[in-house]
């Protein structure tokens, strides 16, 4: 009986590999999430330059975020959800995360190199 208990087991831990791990609905793609993130850094970015006390800069963060978030077109409970199913598969967040910080430093180099 132990056996048969086992071969279950291992047979279902099997079939639940060969599954279609598809991304469930109101998941950004990758792309999309490189858009958003990238944006939600930036925002972070103008906040810290801003030198202001935590309670303020938390609440301006917030001002920010939801620009990003109406320009985007993507709520807040889309990211929230989407960073959690990516955290959850680390090879795609590490691809998105990839993408991301290129995205970055490419913006980067596009405003320093701009004639001031």
């Amino acid at each position: 009986m132990g056996n048969k208990v086992v071969l279950l087991l291992c047979a279902a831990v099997f079939f639940s590999c060969l599954q279609n791990d598809k991304k469930p609905d109101n998941v950004l793609s990758e792309r999309e999430m490189v858009k958003v993130l990238a944006e939600v850094y930036i925002a972070e970015q103008k906040v810290a330059g801003l030198a202001l006390p935590q309670d303020s800069a938390l609440k301006v963060f917030g001002l920010l975020q939801n620009k990003v978030f109406e320009s985007t077109g993507v709520p807040d409970s889309v990211l929230k959800k989407s960073i959690d199913y990516y955290m959850e598969h680390p090879k795609e967040f590490e691809q998105i995360y990839s993408v991301l910080v290129d995205s970055l430093q490419l913006r980067e180099q596009r405003t320093s190199s701009t004639p001031q």
